[in-house]
C-alpha cells in the first residue's frame, strides 16, 4: 500500500512537472510567433531568440557582465549586513527587554519610511554610488530579519528556558544553545523573503540613480528602445532571486542538520 501510495505521488509530480514545462514552452512559442508575425509590435514585445541573440551578444561584448558584478556586490554587502545585525540585535531584544522598549518605537519609525521618498536623500548623503544602495538595500531587509528572529526568540519553549537556568547555564549559552534554535525557522523565513527583496531593492535604486548595475542597464535600454535587452535584464533579476533563495534554503538544511536534525528528518 505504502509503495503505491509512493508511486502514485511519483506519477503526480512528473505530470505537475510536465505540465509547468508545457506551459512555459507555448508561452514562448506564443511570444515567438507573435514578434514574428507582427501581431505585437517589437517595440512591446521581445521574441524569445531576440531575446537569446541580445544575450550573446552582450556576452561577446562584455556588456553584461560589469553590470550584473555590481548589483551582486551590493547585493552581497547590503545583506550581510542586515543578516548579523537583524539577527543579532532581535536576539539582544529578547535577552534585555529594557532595551526594546527604548529602541523599538525607533525601528518602527524608520520601517514606516517609504523608501522611494527616502531614496533622493539617500543620494544627497551617499552619492549616486556603492554606498546609497548598500543602503537601501539594508532598509529593505534589516527589519523583516530583525522582527523575524525577535518573534522567533520569544516562541522558545518555556521549558527549554527553566532547563537552562537548572543548568546553569550562562546567557551567551541560552542565547546559542536555546534561542538562536528555536527562533532559527522564523529567522530563515525572514532571510528568504528578504533574499527577493534585496535585489528588487538594488534594482530600484540603481533605476533612480545609478551609473552602472542592472537598474541602469534598464534605463539604458528603455531610452533607446531595446526592448530585448530590457526583457533579458528582468529575466536575469527574476533567476538571480530564485537563485538567492535557493542558496538561503539550501544554508538553512546545512544550518538544521547541526542544530535541529529532526527539521531536516
Amino acid at each position: 500500500m505504502a509503495l503505491r501510495t509512493k508511486k502514485d505521488t511519483k506519477a503526480k509530480n512528473l505530470w505537475i512537472r510536465f505540465v509547468q514545462i508545457a506551459f512555459i514552452a507555448a508561452l514562448l512559442a506564443g511570444m515567438q510567433l507573435a514578434v514574428s508575425k507582427e501581431w505585437v509590435s517589437r517595440v512591446f514585445l521581445a521574441s524569445p531568440s531576440q531575446i537569446v541573440q541580445e544575450f550573446v551578444y552582450m556576452l561577446k561584448e562584455n556588456t553584461l557582465w560589469p553590470h550584473l558584478s555590481v548589483s551582486l556586490q551590493e547585493v552581497a554587502v547590503g545583506y550581510l549586513i542586515s543578516a548579523v545585525a537583524g539577527i543579532g540585535l532581535g536576539v539582544l531584544f529578547v535577552s534585555f527587554p529594557l532595551l526594546e522598549k527604548l529602541i523599538d518605537p525607533l525601528m518602527a519609525a524608520i520601517m514606516a519610511i517609504p523608501k522611494t521618498a527616502i531614496m533622493p536623500l539617500l543620494i544627497v548623503w551617499f552619492g549616486i554610488g556603492f554606498k546609497s544602495k548598500v543602503v537601501l538595500v539594508i532598509l529593505f531587509c534589516f527589519f523583516n530579519i530583525l522582527y523575524n528572529t525577535v518573534t522567533g526568540s520569544k516562541q522558545t519553549r518555556t521549558e527549554h528556558l527553566k532547563l537552562a537556568k537548572v543548568f546553569k547555564a550562562s546567557r551567551t549559552q541560552t542565547v546559542f544553545k536555546v534561542l538562536l534554535p528555536s527562533a532559527l525557522p522564523s529567522i530563515f523565513n525572514g532571510l528568504r523573503v528578504t533574499a527577493a527583496t534585496a535585489i528588487t531593492g538594488v534594482v530600484f535604486a540603481e533605476m533612480a540613480a545609478a551609473k552602472n548595475g542592472l537598474g541602469f542597464l534598464l534605463n539604458e535600454s528603455q531610452a533607446v528602445l531595446n526592448t530585448p535587452r530590457l526583457y533579458l535584464v528582468i529575466i536575469v533579476v527574476t533567476v538571480l532571486s530564485v537563485l538567492f533563495v535557493g542558496l538561503i534554503n539550501l544554508i538553512e538544511r546545512l544550518v538544521c542538520r547541526r542544530w535541529m536534525p529532526s527539521r531536516v528528518a
